[in-house]
């Protein structure tokens, strides 16, 4: 079996980044370990896949044939294929994305590829096949959906391609692959902020047991941790629930902790759920609880949308990836970056000051 970029990490004792960017020639490591890295893949044979295929792209291209060539973009829709089993799983977010690529592309000329529902589990699938057999055919590749990881075998691929990514959503400042997405700390202090600034001090966290599966689940539990640590002078443990869907972990919650005023939903579909939580425990919304969410996906909340929640750009975020992608495309000396765009807090009626606070009239 033939060494892979994993085999060269282990071998000398550092990161799959690391990797590669000595073996791309990428800025950001010292000339050791660069040579260290090398010596590391000569000694276990490893060959570079993007050093194979450049000499195969030489050899059949002229330089006509390649300043008449567009870009080929390839948007990869990674998503779980448990996600039947777990509930649904909103796809308006995704195509909000899609809409800001496909706006800038048909501007800059650039050709599209999209994969929808890409399951790396799933080896007789479609997408799995188009993604792992003709990944090295596409110039350039714009990742998203749930679960789009760091740790996945689709981004080892690209980073031992070295094929010019962008993931959207994601906060990976140890990869050399471009990210545009919302600033996670920010959304979740814009929310809390609100809550605590209407006289909130009880405040609960709900998430569902799938949304584990999610790198954003941890970035925003974390900062709900750190926001309320530096707010309040502790984390309260019993207030962060987390169970099978937010009906039920709301109703537990309010039941166990009749004290809690205003919950902190981890995106904006849990929100919704956590209103008919309340509803079962007598809750009303917002005179006796105040419920704020995230990400303002508004396809979800029907003709008369009150969920209070925070946005941010959702097809100005797909616009700028495919516009960062192909600045990395003509420009080799781009390595990567990573770029946020401001998050607002969207009021709506679910919120209010909690009931022991308000003015008698």
């Amino acid at each position: 079996m033939s060494a892979t970029m994993d085999d060269v990490a282990k071998y000398a004792a550092v990161s799959k980044s690391t990797v590669s960017l000595a073996l791309n020639d990428k800025p950001g490591i010292s000339p050791a370990l660069k040579a260290a890295v090398i010596e590391a893949a000569d000694a276990l044979g490893y060959q570079h896949p993007k050093k194979r295929q450049s000499a195969q792209r030489a050899a059949q291209s002229t330089p006509t044939a390649a300043a008449a060539t567009p870009c080929s973009i390839a948007i990869v829709h990674a998503q779980s294929g448990h996600k039947a089993e777990q509930g649904y799983v909103p796809t308006d977010l995704y195509l909000n994305y899609l809409t800001g690529i496909k706006r800038f592309a048909e501007a800059a000329g650039l050709q599209l590829t999209i994969i929808t529902d890409y399951d790396e589990t799933d080896r007789l699938q479609l997408a799995f096949h188009l993604v792992h057999n003709d990944l090295s055919s596409f110039d350039g590749i714009i990742l998203m959906g749930g679960s789009a990881s760091q740790n996945s075998r689709l981004v080892t691929q690209i980073l031992e391609q070295d094929i010019p990514a962008v993931a959207l959503s994601r906060v990976w400042p140890e990869l050399p692959i471009s990210t545009v997405g919302p600033n996670y700390y920010q959304q979740v202090r814009l929310a809390l902020e609100h809550l605590l600034g209407l006289g909130h001090r009880q405040i609960g966290f709900v998430a569902r047991d799938h949304d584990r599966r999610f790198e954003w689940f941890r970035w925003r539990l974390d900062a709900y941790q750190a926001i309320m640590r530096k707010t309040i002078g502790d984390v309260d443990k019993g207030l962060i629930a987390i169970g099978t869907d937010g009906a039920a972990t709301a109703t537990e919650l309010l039941t166990r902790r009749p004290d809690v005023t205003a919950i902190f939903a981890i995106n904006d579909e849990c929100a919704l759920e956590v209103f008919d939580g309340a509803q079962r425990v007598g809750r009303q919304i917002p005179q006796q609880l105040s419920v704020v969410g995230q990400d303002n996906v508004i396809e979800l909340m029907g003709d008369t949308p009150m969920l209070t929640t925070v946005g941010f750009p959702h097809k100005e975020v797909g616009a700028l990836a495919a516009e960062l992608l192909l600045h990395r495309l003509r420009n080799p000396e781009i390595s990567h970056c990573n770029l946020w765009v401001q998050c607002a807090l969207v009021l709506r009626t679910s919120c209010a000051q909690p009931a022991c606070d308000k003015p008698a009239h």
